[in-house]
């Protein structure tokens, strides 16, 4: 056999024991819903306020909200207190809010009224809250057009 020959057939034996190239779907596959988790996580965290089904009023003077943690204070349209939509009550509005305050100290403090709520009753809570060291809060509404 001529020296050709030979590498040739080495040569076609090389390419055919050389293992066929392909593209592994599985990690990309992975890394998507590991992608499609985090955004929809994500998600679920930018809801700012925590409140209630409630009817906010319209006002036209005011600023956006912070950005960051918010302790939600809501007044419902019976005049129930929650925080952070959890029925505390005005008995137990104190104690519900130092010990979310606790849990994040960078926190916020928003109270959110229904407009068919009494305004004594959110003028109660506003006077609750500021007697016991939290006056710092900011009111949700609904802004003008």
């Amino acid at each position: 056999m001529c020296p050709r020959m030979a590498y040739y057939l080495t040569m076609r034996r090389a390419r055919r024991t050389m293992p066929e190239v392909r593209i592994e779907m599985t990690p990309m596959i992975d890394v998507v819903f590991l992608l499609l988790t985090f955004f929809i996580f994500a998600m679920l965290v930018m809801v700012r306020a925590q409140v209630l089904d409630v009817t906010l009023p319209t006002l036209g003077s005011g600023q956006p909200a912070q950005e960051g943690a918010a302790v939600t204070v809501t007044i419902d349209a019976k005049g129930e207190v929650f925080v952070n939509a959890e029925l505390v009550g005005r008995d137990g509005l104190i104690d519900a809010v130092r010990t979310k305050l606790e849990e994040q100290p960078d926190a916020v403090l928003n109270i959110a009224a229904d407009t068919a709520c009494p305004s004594g009753d959110l003028l109660g809570v506003i006077d609750l809250l500021s007697k016991n060291g939290y006056g710092a809060f900011q009111l949700f509404g609904t802004p003008e057009e």
